[in-house]
C-alpha cells in the first residue's frame, strides 16, 4: 500500500518534511532501497494508514446505521453499540501506532547526519562514485526484474550501496518527480561539488626543510 492508496495521517506532512514525498518512500521500502531507520518509518506508516483505514471503516457504519434508514429497535440498537466499540478499539490502535511513526520519525532524524562528510571521510570507493557522477547519471528499475541500478551518462554502473552512502549524506540528489521505472535524473549537490573539488581543506604550506650542518652556505644574490 502506497502513501497515495491508503488513508491521509496526522502525521504525514511532519514525514514528508524530513524524507520527502511519501510515494517515493514506500516505492523505495518495496524496491530496498531505504536504510533501516527509513525502511522502519516506512512499515509503521503503512500500519498507521490502514488503522485510519479502519476507523473510517467503522465511522461510515455507524452513520450508515444512524442515518434513519433502520427502524430503531433492539436489533438496531446492539448493532450501533457493537460499531461504537469496534471505533473505539480501532481508535486505539490508532493511537498507539501514531506513537510508533512519531519514534520512528524520531530515529530516522537522529540517523541523518549532521554534515556531509569531508572528501577524507568518503572511502575511495565512493570517491570513484561521486567522481563518475560528477557529470550525471540515472537511476532506473528494470521493468521485469525490479532490480535497481544507477549508470553515468557514460554508462558506468554505480554500486548501489556507494550511491546510498552519496545520498545519505547530501552528496548527491535524484528527481524522485519522476518514476524509477523511467529513470531519475542523478546529479552533484552542492555540497557534493565542493567534496570533490577537496574546496573544504585548508591549504597546506610544506615546511621548509632545514639547512644540515656543514653544507655550503647559500650564495648571496647581487641586484
Amino acid at each position: 500500500m502506497t502513501a497515495r492508496e491508503s488513508p491521509a495521517t496526522a502525521l504525514d506532512a511532519a514525514i514528508e518534511r524530513v524524507v520527502g514525498d511519501l510515494t517515493v518512500l514506500h516505492h523505495d521500502h518495496l524496491s530496498g532501497l531505504l536504510p533501516p531507520e527509513r525502511a522502519a518509518l516506512a512499515t509503521a506508516h503503512r500500519d498507521l494508514a490502514m488503522a485510519e483505514g479502519a476507523i473510517a471503516y467503522h465511522r461510515n457504519a455507524l452513520m450508515r446505521l444512524s442515518s434513519g434508514s433502520y427502524p430503531v429497535d433492539a436489533p438496531l440498537l446492539d448493532r450501533l453499540r457493537r460499531t461504537v466499540h469496534d471505533l473505539a478499539q480501532a481508535t486505539a490502535a490508532r493511537d498507539r501506532l501514531q506513537d510508533g511513526v512519531a519514534a520512528a520519525l524520531e530515529e530516522v532524524k537522529a540517523a541523518a547526519p549532521a554534515a556531509a562528510p569531508a572528501d577524507e571521510e568518503l572511502t575511495p570507493r565512493d570517491f570513484a562514485a561521486l567522481l563518475s557522477l560528477a557529470g550525471g547519471g540515472t537511476m532506473r528499475e528494470h521493468l521485469l526484474t525490479h532490480r535497481v541500478s544507477v549508470r553515468t551518462v557514460q554508462g558506468r554502473l554505480i554500486e548501489l550501496p556507494a550511491f546510498q552512502r552519496l545520498e545519505a549524506h547530501g552528496l548527491v540528489t535524484r528527481d524522485t518527480s519522476r518514476a524509477l521505472t523511467v529513470g531519475q535524473p542523478v546529479t552533484l549537490t552542492d555540497t557534493g561539488r565542493t567534496a570533490l573539488l577537496g574546496t573544504r581543506r585548508s591549504p597546506i604550506t610544506a615546511p621548509v626543510p632545514a639547512r644540515p650542518a656543514g653544507a655550503w652556505p647559500t650564495p648571496a644574490r647581487h641586484h
